[in-house]
């Protein structure tokens, strides 16, 4: 079973921000934790960008289909319903008062 782009990428991250942490942890060990969490966030974002640019491509790509896709659902309800409208109102038309 193979995962959702952004789940797959969203675990990528969490790993990747662990690691660092995990490794911050140990080489700055007896500074403050707050410290430690921030360097851990800026290395991990920074490694991200590059390590896991694929996989974050892969996940934009997916979510941009997925946006297409709802669009298009969005425009044919439109398109249905416009038709509609124009066919009451001609309907309308049509009958004398």
């Amino acid at each position: 079973m193979q995962l959702p782009p952004a789940a797959s990428y969203s675990l990528r991250r969490i790993g990747l921000f662990v690691a660092v942490l995990g490794l911050s942890a140990v080489t700055l060990h007896g500074l403050s934790p707050v410290l430690v969490l921030l360097v851990a966030t800026v290395v991990s974002g920074g490694l991200s960008y590059f390590l896991l640019a694929g996989s974050r491509e892969q996940m934009a790509r997916s979510l941009a289909g997925r946006v297409r896709r709802v669009n298009a659902r969005l425009d044919a309800g439109a398109a249905k319903e416009d038709a509609a409208l124009d066919a009451a109102e001609r309907s309308k038309q049509k009958k004398p008062e």
